[in-house]
Formats: C-alpha cells, sequence, structure tokens
C-alpha cells in the first residue's frame, strides 16, 4: 500500500478578484502558514497595477495601484495568470533566491510545454532596468517569443518565504484548467510530495477583507515609500 506523505502540497485555484483583495488573500496565506506548502494559482477581475514593495510611489505613473508585500517591479494585470507560493525551510531553501526562482519557472516552463507553449529561461541578466517587471530580462525569468512571460518576487519571515509571480500568456477554458493542474503537479515533484485542492473558508476571506480594507486599499500603504 503507498504511504501517502506527511505533508501535502495544498493547491487553491481562486476564482477572479481585485487587486486589494487578491495581495490580501496571499497575507493570509502567509500569516497562517502552519507546515504545509501551498501554491495558490488567481486570476483578476479588471486591470489592476500592483508594484514591488521598496518602489517609490513617484515613480509609478498609473493611478490607483497596489503595494505588494513581495519586492519586485511594477506589474500591469489583466489577463495574466498569477501564483503565490509558500514554503517553509524544513522543505526549501528559503535563503537560495536565484534556485528558488529557478525552480518555480522550470516548473511553470513543463506546464506551458504541456500545453504547448514553448519558452526559454534566462541564465543571465540582460538589457537595461525598468520600473515594469516585463521589460526587464532578469536571470532564470521565463521568455517566449523575444518577450518575457513569467517574472517573480519574494519576501521571506523567520524560516518561511512567499514567492508571488504572474504568467503573462492568455490561457482559457481547458488550457487554463490544465495549465493550473500541472503547474501545481510540477511543484509538488519538487518537493517529492502530493497535491491536496483546496479553497478558501469564509474565515479566510472575512480575514481578508479586513487585511484589504486596512492595508491595500489606503494611501499609508500604497504610498509608504
Amino acid at each position: 500500500m503507498k504511504r501517502k506523505p506527511e505533508k501535502m502540497l495544498r493547491w487553491i485555484n481562486d476564482i477572479p478578484r481585485n487587486a486589494a483583495m487578491n495581495m490580501a488573500l496571499d497575507e493570509v496565506l502567509f500569516n497562517e502558514y502552519k507546515s504545509e506548502p501551498i501554491l495558490r494559482i488567481y486570476y483578476w477581475d479588471n486591470l489592476y497595477t500592483t508594484i514591488g514593495y521598496f518602489q517609490k510611489a513617484k515613480d509609478i505613473i498609473v493611478p490607483g495601484f497596489v503595494r505588494r508585500l513581495t519586492g519586485g517591479l511594477m506589474v500591469n494585470h489583466s489577463g495574466d495568470i498569477s501564483y503565490s507560493f509558500i514554503v517553509s525551510s524544513d522543505l526549501w531553501n528559503v535563503y537560495d533566491q536565484n534556485g528558488t526562482y529557478r525552480s518555480i519557472h522550470l516548473a511553470i516552463q513543463k506546464a506551458l510545454q504541456q500545453i504547448g507553449i514553448n519558452s526559454i529561461i534566462l541564465n543571465k541578466k540582460t538589457g537595461s532596468m525598468s520600473n515594469i517587471c516585463i521589460q526587464t530580462f532578469c536571470e532564470n525569468d521565463l521568455i517566449s517569443n523575444k518577450k518575457k512571460i513569467v517574472g517573480s518576487c519574494l519576501r521571506r519571515r523567520g524560516n518561511k518565504l512567499m514567492v508571488q509571480g504572474s504568467i503573462h500568456i492568455n490561457l482559457y477554458g481547458k488550457a487554463k484548467k490544465v495549465f493550473s493542474k500541472n503547474f501545481a503537479k510540477n511543484i509538488a515533484e519538487f518537493i517529492k510530495t502530493e497535491v491536496k485542492a483546496l479553497s478558501f473558508s469564509n474565515n479566510d476571506v472575512e480575514y481578508a477583507e479586513k487585511i484589504a480594507s486596512e492595508k491595500y486599499l489606503i494611501s499609508e500603504w500604497n504610498d509608504k515609500f
């Protein structure tokens, strides 16, 4: 009889939401993390902009942006597929930034290949820096047809890590479902476990609504730098 792994990868394939709630739900998962790794794949109900935690508000020319908990650069969201991955040091080297990005992007690359989309992983930074994520080509970014399609950013807290990223490929219907399922499966293979699909509880959503209203929807947070 096959032995069930002690820790499962919890996979949440979420519905479209606004920027404040997407950021707040990621923070709920980060705050409430106990021991099992989490992969949340999520979508957007309109056009939004998120910026990295350390970016200066005066350098952002678009209105209504939301500051992320993680670093990185400005991302314009619409039809992209975003994700958050939360894990602790007992399963992942949370201090290896490049290795983390490469492993996750390899999982994404493989999932895209499984639906017929080919890409390459950059081995070094190329070009100049920009305030915009997809215009800045960094080591381990995912490239397809000379365009950056995947970039990620992270935040560590103690022995746990949260990575947020966006996949700038418009997928619909079955292709979106197949990609999401394979992405979760590929991440689970890296940490030698299995996938358990879950959804947010009402308490999770209420907690996120509170965080969104007290942080991601107010200027004290979004204009803090």
